[in-house]
């Protein structure tokens, strides 16, 4: 079903003390593609380091990339703006070959292994296409990832590897994508990590696409559901890795903390 979503995001990132030099590349432009078409947008950086530079990286993502030679001891992006999103108006694309592979934080276990092989096994028509198409079986795998897991923030940090966390069955979104995104791979789909916003209130998501017949299927793992209208796409990459939203580099001996807020209404 087609929504028009107004989406706002807020990030303050405070340094203990004074940085300069502060080159940063942001990835918080929303994707703009036949299903997600971006009607308006906002993006204010402070301090105002003027308008930067805008391209696009080796993922298709957006990149907002500037810096901030002088010293300050906070830095603050907001993006606010309108998107129209119909998931009907896919258009067929091909896979890129890497999204077929592992990737630094989506290897595979021997815990992984042994938990896609229970399922297969226990799956009837796991292996039949005529029965279970590739969707099909991602909403399985999906399923079994969300039982598997508790969610439990600060137990897990953006270098976690799928295998770490399914280990420890706790974590947050990251590691349910990058756990589901694993298996899906053993199970040979293409599939890739997403990072967005979803409707309601509070911080910024990620879930995993499955590719199959030419399109790209949004399934979230952290909530058991279709990624689907409800859903802003901002970037995507074989992992989190890939394409974090924000990634920056200083000068200055300081500890950081960070604050987000989003709100996402239809």
């Amino acid at each position: 079903m087609h929504r028009e979503l107004s989406f706002y995001f807020d990030t303050v990132l405070n340094f203990s003390g004074s940085v300069t030099e502060h080159n940063f590349v942001l990835r918080c432009i929303p994707a703009d593609n036949p299903e997600q078409k971006i009607l308006s947008y906002t993006l204010t950086v402070l301090p105002n380091v003027g308008p930067g530079t805008v391209g696009k990286d080796s993922f298709g993502n957006y990149i907002r990339t500037g810096r901030v030679a002088d010293a300050h001891d906070s830095f603050r992006y907001t993006l606010q703006g309108m998107a129209y999103r119909d998931d009907s108006l896919r258009v067929p694309e091909e896979a890129v070959p890497f999204y077929r592979y592992v990737s630094p934080l989506t290897q595979v276990t021997p815990e992984l292994t042994k938990f896609y092989a229970d399922i297969a096994g226990s799956v009837t028509d796991w292996n039949d296409p005529a029965k279970l198409n590739a969707l099909d079986k991602a909403k399985i795998l999906c399923s079994r990832v969300h039982a598997h897991f508790a969610y439990t923030p600060g137990e897990t940090n953006v270098l976690t590897t799928a295998g770490e966390a399914f280990a420890s069955a706790k974590g947050v979104c990251q590691d349910y994508a990058h756990a589901l995104i694993a298996l899906c791979r053993l199970a040979g789909m293409p599939a890739r990590y997403v990072s967005g916003l979803f409707t309601g209130e509070g911080a910024s998501h990620a879930w995993t696409e499955i590719w199959m017949d030419g399109l790209w299927y949004g399934i979230d793992p952290t909530h058991d559901c279709p990624a689907d209208e409800k859903y802003l796409k901002l970037c995507v990459g074989r992992d989190y890795a890939d394409c974090p939203i924000e990634r920056g580099v200083f000068s200055g001996w300081a500890e950081q903390t960070q604050k987000v807020f989003t709100k996402v209404t239809d």
